[in-house]
């Protein structure tokens, strides 16, 4: 198959909801818009960033048809469908949907994790059983330990599956070893196919680059694209002292997002700075928990106090 590769900076999408829990997918538009307009036109849809744990088989049809809808009226240009669960059925029934309904541009699919698999073959054998329903698309393999608590060589596991998986392209990697981020980029198939290494962890990405990964999904790309974006155009341009200025901006957003209120999980604490500083686009879903009053007031004072949002005027958001 033709190489394949994502653009260097795709959103993993939040998924929009009503205040009583319910999609939202009316705001989809108006969200890929706003993320075309800051110059991001690649969206991963129903990862972590977009609670597909909490989202039903059907729920998560309907999102991607409303991004594949969007790529249709020309707002993005690329959707990568995560189709993953804990259920190998589940997975194929979403990978089918994904390519023949929705037309998806790839297909990505995290390992189970309730009973996590301690086997390389045996996770190889899953990916190839969802890659082969993708009839030939992209497929990456979704590298979240910090969820799935696999503990195998993910390097390993990519060798032996870009032998067996014809269309595997790559991986989503949301860890912190460079060393194996590293090991993973250097996979080449038995046919030439060159596996791309996606960084998932956004302070990361400046470090990625210095091991040769230079793409990323990231949830502060909807937050502050135009940071990331300076980060990646001065880091190509050989402009090292910007680019390390930009990637200790978006550590000092994390930072003051994690560290101003307690209590909450890092998607709630992202959707709500997300309806501060760009759109909203309403609030988790249970077991997560919104934000109180109280405590999006502190957020929104540190992030003021830290400059993402501007002390002297109200930010103007989406409705």
């Amino acid at each position: 198959m033709q190489q394949f590769c994502l653009p260097r900076l795709t959103v993993p999408t939040f998924t929009p909801m009503t205040p009583d829990g319910e999609l939202d997918l009316d705001k989809i538009p108006a969200y890929a818009r706003l993320l075309s307009q800051s110059g991001v036109r690649s969206v991963f849809i129903c990862g972590s960033t977009g609670e597909f744990p909490s989202l039903s088989l059907d729920e998560r049809r309907r999102v991607l048809e409303a991004w594949c809808q969007a790529r249709a009226d020309g707002l993005i240009d690329t959707v990568t469908a995560h189709v993953g669960t804990c259920c190998l059925k589940d997975t194929i029934l979403l990978a089918r949907h994904a390519v023949q309904k929705c037309n998806a541009d790839a297909v990505a699919s995290v390992a189970p994790w309730y009973f996590p698999i301690d086997q390389i073959d045996a996770t190889v054998e899953l990916l190839a059983k969802v890659a082969a329903e993708c009839d030939g698309k992209p497929f990456y393999y979704y590298h979240i330990p910090m969820f799935t608590n696999s503990k195998l060589d993910v390097a390993q596991l990519m060798r032996r599956a870009a032998a067996l998986v014809p269309n595997l392209v790559g991986l989503k990697f949301t860890d912190s070893s460079l060393s194996q981020l590293a090991a993973c980029s250097e996979v080449v198939a038995p046919d030439g196919r060159q596996m791309q290494a996606i960084i998932g962890l956004d302070d990361l990405t400046l470090p990625a680059r210095s091991v040769g990964v230079l793409d990323g999904i990231g949830a502060s790309y909807n937050l502050i694209p135009d940071i990331v974006n300076s980060l990646a155009d001065s880091f190509d341009s050989g402009n090292l002292s910007t680019a390390r200025s930009e990637s200790s901006r978006i550590r000092s957003l994390f930072e003051a997002i994690s560290s101003a209120v307690e209590g909450y999980g890092m998607v709630s604490l992202l959707k709500a700075t997300m309806s501060l500083m760009r759109m909203d686009l309403g609030p988790p879903r249970l077991p997560l928990k919104p934000l109180n009053s109280s405590a999006r007031i502190i957020l929104e004072q540190r992030l003021k106090f830290d400059g993402f949002l501007a002390r002297d005027e109200v930010q103007e958001k989406l409705a």
